[in-house]
């Protein structure tokens, strides 16, 4: 018995190999129509934190064992140790995520952007989570095959108002809208046309399909190498941004222009090797995904394009007693390489180079680009950061029944001092625990299943848009304002937690 593999699990032992590819298309086309949904799942920033029903069921560790053929869509080596064939997995995600806004200090009669004190709901909901993966075993050596995945984030904020220039005489503007996209709540506070007059409902839907061709190749028996070059195809929807479309270099192109779509492509490599007779180690590294440019969402996306960050997954499995495996798992994803992403939001750089300027400028037909605002090369951006995610895996095994779990941490990539990205996309999970069952249907099919919890995480952030201090000169004009952190600044806490559910089926063919 090797350490990397278990014994194949599958099926359509009693049935033609037509009837099965059938089968096999008809799971394809659902996953097409399934994927059109909007995301949302347990995830580490945006990457989930396993790929099939196997590796969910342990938190994401796996990368040095294979069970079924979802094990190639992170390692593209583990085909070599597999036979012929397929896993399906379809989960559905339920997130619970929002924030609550603070009432402003006492001594705060200025600000740049308040929020309506409350609690809002900004994730919700019930979503399918797809994925597939097929092997073929050429001879004793190669392997090839595909497999589709599907990520992504949603969000969705309504119910809200916000206030802009508060205090500012003849600017102050009151609008629907957590982020005031909306209409004014009257005409009197929005003499300026500050608020966006457009969609009130503040939101972001990112989906992400990633489809993978792979091929493997053992070169030992107890040593495989494999490559698999990886196509990403992404649809972008952004609302409610309105009042920041005067705030950006594009403002055309900045919100509320329905879904986008972008392509590009990248690969992906990986190694797993049988150390010792109960030790297994795999390594799997995907590169930068270069996709491109979503034209209608120019306004608001640093360079108009939005990259998949490169990940790296290193893993070690231990074989404990012949039927019982422990796991552990290193992933980091490195969120930081990616601009849109890892730019923040720097409040007084912000304030400085394009609020005041686009502010005082209002009236202006076409104001010119400023470095500051959104969409330019070094605008705010998500405010997130590189993180290293720590899985811990156990796998037993009695009979036809195979049972697992798991725990991770460090999945939270949003940076502690970010509070408008904490309103707008909320992705601050950090730990997850799974349980996870397998049956063996027949000698060719396997039933599996996994619960994975992303456990509640809460993020306290100063809003320092919300009290500002204004610099006039002598004459009385108006010419900046300092926003720092200060007792009196709106706080917002945010929070995130997601149940997912996943069931698959794995089988083999001739």
């Amino acid at each position: 018995m090797n350490t990397i593999g278990s014994p194949p699990l599958s099926g359509c032992r009693a049935r033609s190999d037509a009837a099965c590819n059938g089968n096999a298309s008809r799971f394809f086309v659902m996953i097409l129509l399934i994927v059109t949904s909007a995301p949302a799942r347990s995830a580490n920033g945006m990457n989930a934190p396993g790929n099939g029903t196997v590796q969910l069921g342990m938190a994401g560790a796996g990368t040095a064992m294979v069970e079924d053929a979802s094990a190639t869509l992170r390692n593209p080596a583990a085909g070599a140790w597999l036979p012929n064939s397929r896993s399906f997995d379809l989960g559905a995600a339920i997130p619970d995520g929002g924030f609550r806004a603070s009432d402003l200090g006492a001594n705060s009669p200025f600000g740049l952007i308040d929020l309506a004190p409350g609690q809002s709901t900004s994730v919700t909901g019930v979503f399918p989570v797809p994925s597939f993966a097929r092997n073929w075993r050429i001879n004793d050596q190669f392997a090839a095959g595909w497999g589709l995945t599907a990520s992504g984030l949603a969000t969705e904020s309504s119910g809200s108002t916000a206030t802009l220039a508060r205090g500012v005489p003849g600017f102050e503007a009151r609008c629907n809208g957590t982020f005031g996209g909306g209409q004014p709540l009257s005409v009197a506070t929005d003499l300026l046309r500050l608020c966006g007059r457009s969609q009130d409902k503040l939101g972001v839907g990112l989906m992400q399909v990633l489809i993978s061709g792979h091929g493997a190749y053992r070169i030992s028996p107890t040593l495989s190498i494999g490559v698999a070059p990886v196509v990403a195809l992404q649809l972008l929807k952004v609302k409610g941004l309105g009042a920041f479309a005067a705030f950006s270099n594009e403002p055309d192109r900045a919100t509320d222009n329905g879904n986008d779509f972008s392509y590009g492509g990248g690969i992906r490599v990986g190694v797993l090797w049988e150390a010792l007779p109960i030790v297994g180690i795999g390594l799997a590294y995907q590169s930068r995904i270069y996709t491109s440019t979503f034209n209608r969402y120019s306004g608001a996306i640093i360079g108009g394009s939005l990259d998949f960050a490169p990940t790296l997954n290193v893993g070690l499995q231990i074989r404990v007693a012949p039927e019982q495996r422990l796991l552990f798992d290193i992933e980091h994803i490195a969120y930081s390489s990616i601009r849109p992403l890892a730019n923040t939001v720097d409040p007084q750089r912000f304030t400085d180079t394009c609020f005041v300027p686009r502010l005082i400028g209002r009236s202006l037909p076409n104001p010119p680009a400023l470095d500051g605002c959104l969409g330019s090369a070094d605008g705010p951006g998500f405010g997130w950061q590189s993180v290293t995610v720590y899985k811990f895996g156990y796998q037993g095994r009695r009979g036809r029944l195979s049972y697992r779990a798991g725990y991770s941490f460090g999945g939270n990539p949003l940076i502690a001092d970010q509070a408008l990205p904490a309103v707008f996309a909320p992705a601050i999970t950090d730990q997850h625990a799974s349980v996870g069952l397998s049956w063996r249907w027949s000698q060719r099919l396997s039933l599996n299943w996994a619960l994975i919890y992303s456990v509640a995480n809460h993020m306290r952030v100063r809003n320092v848009f919300s009290n500002a201090t204004p610099t006039v000169l002598h004459n009385g004009t108006l010419v900046g304002f300092r926003v720092d952190e200060d007792p009196n600044d709106q706080v917002i806490d945010a929070h995130l937690s997601v149940w997912q559910s996943q069931f698959g089926l794995a089988w083999t063919f001739d």
